[in-house]
């Protein structure tokens, strides 16, 4: 009965798994590891617009939580599971505006089977993280700026691997590590998450290729998904390239084609540990508008204290980044949308990525251009956008 009863909770579900989850042991070779994560903020929230009746304010809310299952149901097939909470949507109000909502359901986010046939390959089926660019093989659980103020419409986010809003996708990747992680590559076949219409005529092909300099003492990254910091558990030097094509295979539309490179390092120094990341990421046709570009360039820095203050260790970083959109309707002498971000961050690691307090500052910057157009459709009326800075207070656990 106690079998019966294990099987069971290891079939219940689950993806990026805590440090510290429960395993479920069937036998020597068949066993799930559960986890539990979840992430509470409160912000202090500037105007994005100007709109008379809007104002700053303060909002308290949960905008993560997972369930999440990983295992092995023998030496050749695992899998990974992860329910994912809130459903972020909007509702209509009494203006007709639409108004953001949190509703507190779970969804899938990752559910995959993979066979490993080798370290140097592996192959995975279902939904899962789009190998393309290391924001989106970050889990928002370790990564160092962990929120990313919503710029209305002004500016088209790169990091996203289709024009959705989420880094999964659904399909077949091969990947591995050779040579110990100094070189590991994926390749996938995937449906092309998008927004609109029309969606079931995309089609995605996804390639990424990591190097690391495991020669000089530095250990490769040879898990599926990477992390912002290590925290002081391996030296880090990894440089990264990827490309990705969505084969849109709509009358008139173009095929979106994406391109990256970037970097980490991270080593520890006696009780330090700095970190370094940057990256560009550039896109083509656009949501597959004929011409439409959209780019990022950022750059972060870190620096973690390695020894216990008080009851956890003390970290800072800094991130600058710009995001720009180029349209081709726009008038010859029009700029194109630019907007900055600015954030710093303070984090506590009570145990590690376990149990973290952080507080972070972003400022949000908009040239001209981008302040000129519509920050948000779904309101009734025009809406400019302007500068704001957020403040927010972020608590995690994972077990």
């Amino acid at each position: 009965m106690r079998k019966s009863l294990l099987a069971m909770a290891a079939l219940m579900g689950i993806s990026t798994l805590p440090a510290h989850a429960w395993r479920v042991s069937i036998d020597q070779e068949t066993y799930a590891d559960i986890g539990f994560s979840t992430i509470v903020r409160g912000i202090s929230e500037g105007k994005r617009s100007d709109n008379p009746n809007e104002k700053s304010r303060i909002n308290f809310y949960v905008p993560l939580f997972n369930i999440t299952a990983s295992g092995h149901v023998n030496k050749l097939v695992y899998f990974n599971m992860n329910l994912e909470g809130p459903h972020n949507t909007t509702v209509t109000d009494s203006a007709g505006d639409r108004v953001p909502i949190n509703e507190f359901y779970p969804r899938v986010r990752d559910a995959f089977i993979g066979l490993k046939l080798a370290d140097e390959f592996r192959l995975q089926a279902g939904l899962m993280r789009a190998p393309f660019s290391r924001n989106a093989l970050t889990s928002t659980y370790v990564q160092l700026f962990p929120y990313t103020p919503p710029y209305g419409a002004l500016a088209f986010q790169p990091t996203n691997v289709g024009t959705g809003v989420s880094p999964r996708d659904a399909g077949v990747v091969v990947w591995g590590n050779v040579a110990d992680g100094m070189l590991k590559y994926y390749f996938g076949i995937t449906d092309g998450a998008t927004i609109g219409a029309n969606n079931d005529n995309s089609l995605a092909t996804t390639i990424r290729v990591q190097f690391t300099p495991v020669m000089l003492g530095y250990k490769g990254e040879t898990g599926y998904t990477v992390a912002d910091t290590y925290l002081g558990k391996q030296d880090v030097l990894s440089i990264g390239f990827g490309y990705r094509n969505v084969a849109r295979g709509v009358g008139g539309q173009k095929d979106t084609k994406m391109w990256t490179v970037d970097a980490l390092y991270e080593k520890k120094l006696g009780d330090i540990v700095p970190n370094l990341q940057l990256g560009y990421i550039n896109q083509k046709d656009t949501r597959g508008n004929a011409n439409e570009k959209a780019s990022q360039l950022y750059i972060q820095g870190g620096i973690l204290f390695d020894q216990m203050m008080g009851f956890g260790k003390p970290a800072l970083a800094v991130r600058l980044e710009q995001n720009k959109n180029e349209i081709p309707t726009a008038a010859a002498n029009q700029d194109e949308p630019k907007v900055t971000r600015f954030g710093v961050w303070g984090h506590y690691y009570i145990k590690g990525q376990a149990a973290k307090v952080s507080l972070g500052l972003d400022s949000v910057s908009l040239n001209s251009e981008a302040k000129n157009r519509d920050c948000d459709p779904n309101t009734a009326g025009t809406q400019r956008c302007k500068n704001f800075t957020d403040v927010t207070l972020q608590f995690q656990t994972q077990f």
